[in-house]
Order: C-alpha cells, then sequence, then structure tokens
C-alpha cells in the first residue's frame, strides 16, 4: 500500500520521540536526584565523560548546577588513580581507556529506554493478527526499524523487512522527482511532506545544533590555524579544535560533491547527525539530495539482509533434509555454505573526521617530541578527557606519556579546587551559578567542545 502525504504529514518515528524525551529525563534524574548522585558519579568516571553531543546538552543544564558540582566532586578523586602511570596497563583502567571513546553514561540511558520499548513494540507486532498495518512500520526510521526486525521470529522478520522495503521505494522515488529538473525547489521546502518524511527515515530525530557556546570554538579556529597552535591555546582542547576544522572541511565539500553526481559518494552523509548537520544548512535541493542517497544506500542494505534471511531459511531447510537423509542412512548431495552477512556502509562525514582525529593525535605526540611544544602544552588547556584516553593509549613510554598523565592530573586538580569553591558558593548563595563560572567552562573535560 502506497504512503499518502496525508498520512505522514506530522508524523514522526514514534521511538526517537521516546528517545528524545530520554534525554531531558536522564539530566534531571542523574544530577537532580542526590540519592543517584553516587551511581551518576560511578559511571561518568567510568566513562570519562560523555559523548559530543550530551556533553553539549549537559552544559547547557544550569538549572542542575549543583547536582553537576556534587557529582564532579566524586568523579574527579575517582578517575585521578587511572592517570598514574604505573596503573596503564591495569586491566580495569585499559578497559576505561579502549572505550572511552564511545562510552556514554547519557546514551547508555537511552540505549536502554530504546530497547524496553523496541521489546514492547516487537511483542504487539509478532501477536497483531494483521502484521502489515502501513502505519505500523512506514513511520518507524531505518535505524528503530532495523532494531525491531532483531526482536522478530525470522518469519515475521522477513515479512516487516520486505514492507518497509517497499514503502522505502515508494519514498525513493517521491524524492528522485524532487531530484529532477521538474521537481525543482525554489524555497525551503523542509516541512514538505515528503522530503520530512524522507528525513524522519534516514535521520531520526534532529540532532542538537552543535556548538551551544559557538565562540568557544569559532574563537579557537580563528585563533589555531594549525595543531602546534591550537596546543598553545588556553581555552579549548587542541583536538576538538582539530576535529571542528576537520567537519568544517567536511561540511564545505558536500555542496561541491552535489554538484559532480560521480563523487558524491564519497562526501554525502549517511549517519543521522551528519544527514540533520546538511539540512541544517538550508539548501532544500542539497536536502533532498542527501536524503535520497541516504535512502539509496540503507534500501540496498535492508534487502542485503532480506537475501541473508532467505539464505538462511534454505541453510535450515537445506539441513533438516540432510538429517532426514541421514537418518534413512543416505548421504546429503549439497552442503549449502552458511550466509555471509552483508557489509555495512560507513557514513563518509564520521569516516573523515575519524581519520582527522587520529591523524592529529599522531601528529599531537610527534609535536610534543620536542621541548618547545611541550612548554606550551603545558601552558595551554590541555586535552578533555575522551581525547587524553585515545592520545595516552598509543603515547609511547617515556617523557611524553609522563608530561600527558601529570598534566592531565594537574588539570584535573585544578578542576576540583573550582567544584569546591563553587559548593561554597551554592552555600552562601542557595541558588544557581552564571553560566560564566570558571568551574562550568573546565566542564567541557569532560564534555569536550562540540
Amino acid at each position: 500500500m502506497n504512503i499518502t502525504v496525508s498520512e505522514i504529514e506530522g508524523c514522526a518515528c514514534s521511538i526517537c520521540e521516546i528517545s528524545a524525551n530520554s534525554d531531558s529525563d536522564y539530566f534531571v534524574r542523574a544530577f537532580g536526584e542526590s540519592r543517584r548522585f553516587a551511581a551518576t558519579s560511578e559511571t561518568v568516571a567510568d566513562a570519562f565523560g560523555f559523548c559530543p553531543l550530551h556533553g553539549a546538552a549537559l552544559l547547557s543544564q544550569e538549572g542542575l548546577s549543583r547536582g553537576i558540582v556534587r557529582v564532579f566532586r566524586n568523579v574527579i578523586p575517582s578517575v585521578m588513580p587511572s592517570l598514574v602511570e604505573k596503573h596503564i596497563r591495569a586491566e580495569r583502567y585499559q578497559r576505561i581507556f579502549f572505550a572511552a571513546r564511545t562510552a556514554c553514561p547519557a546514551c547508555a540511558y537511552d540505549d536502554r529506554i530504546v530497547a524496553r520499548h523496541i521489546a514492547r513494540l516487537a511483542c504487539q507486532f509478532s501477536n497483531a493478527p494483521d502484521q502489515t498495518t502501513p502505519r505500523h512500520l512506514a513511520m518507524l526510521c531505518v535505524t528503530h526499524m532495523q532494531l525491531l526486525a532483531e526482536g522478530l521470529k525470522p518469519t515475521i522478520r522477513l515479512a516487516a523487512l520486505a514492507q518497509y522495503i517497499d514503502d522505502l521505494d515508494e519514498t525513493v522515488r517521491a524524492m528522485d522527482i524532487y531530484n529532477s529538473p521538474e521537481g525543482e525547489m525554489t524555497a525551503w521546502s523542509y516541512e514538505e511532506a515528503i522530503l520530512f518524511h524522507a528525513l524522519n527515515l534516514v535521520g531520526g530525530r534532529p540532532t542538537p545544533e552543535p556548538n551551544p557556546e559557538k565562540s568557544a570554538l569559532a574563537e579557537a579556529l580563528h585563533r589555531c590555524p594549525t595543531l602546534a597552535a591550537g596546543i598553545a591555546d588556553a581555552n579549548a582542547c587542541p583536538l576538538c579544535i582539530e576535529r571542528a576544522r576537520a567537519r568544517q572541511r567536511w561540511i564545505q565539500n558536500v555542496p561541491t560533491s552535489a554538484r559532480h553526481v560521480q563523487d558524491a559518494w564519497l562526501f554525502f552523509p549517511t549517519c543521522p547527525e551528519h544527514i540533520g548537520a546538511v539540512a541544517r544548512l538550508g539548501y532544500p535541493k542539497l536536502t533532498t539530495a542527501v536524503a535520497t542517497h541516504a535512502l539509496h544506500i540503507v534500501r540496498r542494505q535492508l534487502r542485503q539482509r532480506v537475501l541473508l534471511l532467505i539464505r538462511e531459511a534454505e541453510s535450515r531447510t537445506a539441513a533438516a533434509e540432510a538429517r532426514k537423509a541421514h537418518n534413512k542412512r543416505t548421504k546429503p548431495q549439497t552442503e549449502n555454505p552458511k550466509p555471509v552477512a552483508p557489509r555495512t556502509t560507513r557514513c563518509p562525514g564520521c569516516e573523515r573526521l575519524g581519520i582527522a582525529e587520529a591523524h592529529a593525535s599522531g601528529r599531537l605526540l610527534e609535536l610534543l617530541q620536542e621541548e618547545k611544544h611541550r612548554i606550551a602544552f603545558g601552558r595551554g588547556y590541555g586535552l578533555c578527557m575522551k581525547h587524553f584516553a585515545e592520545v595516552y593509549m598509543i603515547a609511547p613510554q617515556g617523557v611524553v606519556r609522563s608530561i600527558l598523565a601529570e598534566s592531565q592530573r594537574d588539570r584535573l586538580a585544578k578542576f576540583a579546587h573550582m567544584l569546591d569553591e563553587a559548593a561554597i558558593g551554592h552555600a552562601k548563595k542557595g541558588s544557581s551559578v552564571s553560566q560564566a563560572a570558571p568551574w562550568r567552562l573546565e566542564l567541557h573535560r569532560f564534555c569536550g567542545f562540540t
């Protein structure tokens, strides 16, 4: 059944809406309820802070400043032992360091909430008398549809994915019309129903605008044209600056690649975060082209997945027949090979940012081999905890690794002192403090610069 404009207008993925509400719920619970402070401190310490998006969300929680101060007063003493160089090979700290890049307590909370609702939806869907109701599936974003499919029985999963692919086909055809010369859009059409639906499918809920404190990174990018200049900057993590620079370069190349269709796959994003970043540029045709490209990618991947399910079913059937033949003391004629899972396509935006960060980490270690850069690093901001974990684990044993650990301990001790003063200020004033408070600026240590 085709999805009409009237059916999809104003609709969004129901799981995405649940996920959106879970973020604010997490911060209120974690930093607003004192009985949860100990558990929050432990999870934040083990994750070395938050992912960039949730870090930005935490930095905007001015009303929770009392809880934030109390939690991080516990986090810092818990983190300090991991910064002692002799502990670098300890199993517990190895797990923390290697997981730090992707670890985030808020993401983990969101994953649990989403998993609970996905399981409930999968149960409802499996028990429904009619699994072909369009709105059951068509409004789920691709990410959550795939999670839902994992919770379904193989036979139902195959039918659900096949139907979902049919819905994608309808949307792709509509988007291809928009991409044609006859479908030229003369005004911003983000609210256009079909485009909205396409963005909902491939992008899920819109991610927050990055750079909540735009001046921090914008000024740092202007002040620090090179990594060597960045390590001397007193107001931002140099690797966060390099990541922002790489993101800036990538996003500038997206409109250019759109004019050269054959090169679009090198730059067009396929993950929700970076699809949202392109949509925020405000170019209707570019947004349509990017959404269409992502739809083609996910449709191909889902088709491969359906094919894999079919092969698995055939393999099970062949195995059953083989057992039956064996029981009759006859040798089966053929043996089906085990189906191979399809390869997934990584988002070019994520790919380029990952390469840029890895290159910047290696370059930072090269610079720190020289005394003049070590002195500059000591005077600068240093590293946020996420980038520290990444660099520290690959740093060569000796002076560079020692300097990294020592400087991070010193900066966290300074942060702890600020938090002590903030706690005294809270007790005296009996109210929250302003966004410009020194400890809030130092909070970037665990939140990064987005």
